[in-house]
């Protein structure tokens, strides 16, 4: 009986875990015009609580599948998720408050890794209405597909690690041992970036729309590059695992050292990337057909580079069907060389100089037990904008 009770506990668990990861690996299974639309919820202020709002909302006990209040429906009406993610939503809810960490992580990195280059992602903050550097498989697009991957990755991973999922924890230790010249044994919590990495994948399966012959070629192209730029994503997290330690002992005598595997912070990782997008190749139907081969037979050798299709804008000027926001009013750096000097940000039409005034209390004092005394203090700087 009790070897009986053991191996139904074994079966369920096993069925749980296969339910779970066909939640994870169907989140993100759209066509290629919504792959990304889901940063949206970077701007969301959704309680994903569905049990309780189900309680407050649902009388007679239809569940939460049928309110058209329920953060899930919110956020497919609202913020762009579509109808499989918005069913997945529903059925695991949990999730869903580190998939809306994800979309800040990977929108914060990219303005911030690119804040002082003519593209400066901010095209990213209009999802789920995507612009056109966002829609035609560009080098841009390549690098927003890696990173909101790879920040769904560190959201996960980081979430399995602090116990806020009960569907994973730690990550296995590592099973080579530490050399003796190391002096330090596996321990502690790991981040689970295995975990991390199914619930990042895509499903390959993509949306059947009444579109001319040559379109669906050409949204099959781009499936594919996603697909792989996703993928470079994950890899990149993978490699990026570092040795974290803490010591045990009395007064900090580091007797004993504790290490295990962990991610370093997103802006780190979004610079990685940042050479991977300087290096991207343009890729033509033969490279995607051998991407696709890989793909089908799994081998671990295919490209680590970000790949792109279309060629990108300058960026230097407005052009909305190129989803160029241009730089003119942007500031530059004159003292640089580097891609946010004026030379290279203005594109060769000059800058002007701006003298801004601030005015902020300073030399504070505090006097008896009562009160606080500043002085006003005037700093004027210069401030160079493209023209």
């Amino acid at each position: 009986m009790r070897d009986f009770n053991i191996k139904l506990t074994c079966k369920l668990f096993t069925m749980k875990r296969k339910f779970w990861m066909v939640v994870i690996f169907s989140f993100l299974a759209l066509d290629i015009g919504e792959a990304i639309r889901w940063l949206s919820l970077q701007h969301s202020h959704l309680h994903w609580n569905l049990t309780a709002w189900s309680l407050q909302n649902s009388p007679g006990g239809r569940g939460v599948r049928s309110g058209d209040r329920s953060p899930c429906a919110v956020a497919r009406r609202r913020y762009g998720l579509a109808r499989a993610q918005a069913r997945l939503c529903r059925t695991a809810p949990d999730a869903m408050p580190h998939v809306q960490q994800a979309a800040r992580l990977a929108v914060d990195t990219c303005q911030q890794v690119f804040g002082n280059r003519r593209w400066n992602c901010s095209s990213v903050a209009s999802a789920p209405y995507l612009t056109p550097d966002l829609t035609r498989a560009t080098r841009e697009q390549a690098y927003v597909y890696a990173i909101s991957s790879a920040a769904v990755v560190w959201a996960v991973a980081r979430a399995c690690s602090s116990g806020a999922l009960h569907q994973c924890t730690c990550a296995p230790r590592p099973s080579k041992s530490p050399a003796p010249t190391q002096k330090f044994q596996w321990g502690g919590c790991g981040d689970n970036i295995k975990w991390g990495s199914h619930f990042s994948k895509r499903n390959k399966k993509s949306r059947r729309d009444e579109i001319s012959e040559s379109e669906r070629i050409l949204r099959s192209y781009m499936a594919l590059v996603n697909l792989h730029n996703n993928k470079v994503g994950r890899k990149i997290m993978s490699e990026s695992l570092r040795t974290q330690c803490k010591c045990h002992g009395v007064s900090g005598s580091c007797n004993i050292k504790t290490c295990w595997r962990a991610l370093p912070s997103m802006t780190e990782i979004g610079m990685k990337m940042l050479q991977k997008y300087t290096n991207a190749i343009e890729v033509k139907r033969g490279f995607l057909e051998k991407i696709s081969s890989e793909e089908k037979k799994k081998k671990r050798n295919s490209s680590a580079q970000l790949v792109y299709i279309s060629k990108s804008p300058d960026y230097c000027t407005k052009d909305e069907k190129l989803g160029s926001f241009g730089t003119v009013g942007r500031h530059c750096n004159v003292s640089s060389n580097g891609p946010d000097s004026c030379r290279q940000l203005c594109c060769g039409r000059g800058y002007r100089t701006v003298v801004d005034e601030k005015i902020e209390r300073c030399q504070c004092k505090f006097y008896n037990c009562c009160y606080v005394k500043c002085k006003i203090c005037r700093t004027l700087t210069q401030v160079y904008e493209c023209l």
